[in-house]
């Protein structure tokens, strides 16, 4: 039997429905089989981890177990819900990116927003909590926030001497590829708290893992953490081969499809380029008023369209309340792209991202523009100034190759899936 009453109690209707259709249809399409994520094992298997304990969770729309019911829900049989933490887009998951949280209440149990006046829970939130539980769907790129939220949460736990147990869920892009720059601690950020590469190729406990051990590449924390591993999942999975419905981790992350092509194109955000927000396919659809799309498409190297084909569209930015509050180019038609991933595993987001960016620079050399805010995303300073110059696609790449051979032999001293 399915169950959804929690989701009443959560979400607005219209992400009911969505949730509801989702769990429903997979359940159809998967059954009983397929990965068992972290959430199911403790709770069938380890409840003595929690049993008796006051609890604090940190969750949104993604933590639920396979049939739709909620990671509060299920804790709650086994222990006192102590406290509630909202990472970026909120509990419910309907805020906009960057939208500052209020603290709230859910039941009788205080809602404390980790994207609002403290992004690290403090000494009062944890006042009356013996266990931090982490249990949220991640998507497998640095700059998606909520490893910046594990990250924090499990320093703040060490603080405290509070132990953390992270439930483990898929990385829904594999766990096999890593792309990217390693961020230079000088541009630590938000969008990239950690040395990490743009796609890092860890799933959330052993991103946590590495987090809290890791001392050469310098945040090591040392907390008391537990990772409940999953059941059944394999490194090369993509979200849609683990029979686990897909439920949207955040506002602009509507389908696997986005997340596929978000490690690269979200660095158009960097730049005067259109990523697509307030549009239906936001990193889906891109494009510019001023640019040719068609050309524009042309120009990007065979090499870096593997996977990947594209349509010469027109598109008008809108406000999508909740999604997309102020758009880049609101009300202004955009030539652009809508992308298809057609090959996947041939597909590297990064290096089609930055082939675009080139391309960009190429053809429209006076208008097309990077800023400050790319440093951020890509950890240093290279790829800005390096397009600025007018360096080639495979030159600003190859500038991330030491990063990444860097990286791959670190994160393998914390794979818990072979």
């Amino acid at each position: 039997m399915i169950q959804y009453q929690w989701i009443t109690r959560w979400y607005p209707a219209g992400w009911r429905l969505g949730i509801l259709r989702l769990v429903f249809l997979g359940g159809l399409a998967y059954g009983e089989d397929g990965v068992i994520p972290g959430l199911e094992i403790l709770t069938t298997r380890q409840p003595e981890l929690i049993a008796g304990k006051r609890v604090a969770i940190i969750a949104n729309p993604t933590s639920v177990d396979r049939h739709g019911r909620s990671t509060v829900e299920r804790i709650a049989e086994h222990a006192q819900i102590s406290a509630l933490f909202a990472p970026e887009h909120g509990l419910q998951g309907t805020e906009e990116a960057g939208a500052s949280i209020a603290p709230s209440a859910w039941k009788d149990v205080p809602v404390f927003s980790l994207y609002g006046k403290f992004k690290t829970p403090t000494r009062r939130m944890l006042k009356d909590t013996d266990v931090l539980v982490y249990d949220i769907q991640d998507v497998g790129a640095r700059f998606y926030t909520y490893i910046s939220t594990l990250f924090l949460a499990l320093s703040a736990a060490k603080r405290e001497g509070i132990p953390v147990i992270v439930l483990d869920r898929p990385n829904p892009i594999n766990a096999t590829l890593v792309e990217g720059p390693v961020t230079n601690p000088v541009y630590s950020s938000f969008v990239g708290a950690l040395p990490l590469t743009i796609r890092y190729g860890l799933t959330a406990g052993e991103t946590a893992r590495m987090m809290n051990e890791e001392t050469c590449a310098g945040f090591s924390l040392g907390a008391h953490l537990t990772v409940v591993p999953m059941e059944g999942y394999r490194r090369s999975m993509w979200y849609d081969e683990t029979g686990i419905p897909w439920i949207a981790p955040s506002p602009n992350m509507p389908t696997l499809e986005t997340a596929i092509v978000y490690p690269g194109l979200c660095l158009l955000e960097g730049t005067n380029l259109s990523e697509g927000r307030g549009t239906s396919a936001p990193f889906l659809t891109v494009g510019a008023p001023f640019l040719d799309a068609k050309k524009w498409w042309a120009a990007v190297p065979d090499r870096w369209r593997a996977g990947i084909e594209a349509d010469v569209v027109s598109f008008t930015p809108v406000k999508i309340p909740g999604k997309a509050e102020n758009p880049k180019f609101t009300g202004q038609t955009c030539q652009g792209l809508r992308l298809r991933v057609t090959g996947r595993d041939a597909l590297r987001p990064v290096g089609l991202a930055v082939a675009l960016l080139c391309a960009a620079r190429d053809l429209e050399p006076k208008q097309f523009q990077v800023h400050a805010s790319m440093d951020r995303l890509w950890g240093n300073e290279n790829l800005r100034a390096l397009l600025e110059e007018g360096a080639d696609c495979g030159t600003i790449l190859d500038t991330a190759q030491p990063d990444c051979a860097y990286f791959e032999n670190i994160r393998q001293k914390y794979f818990i899936y072979r």
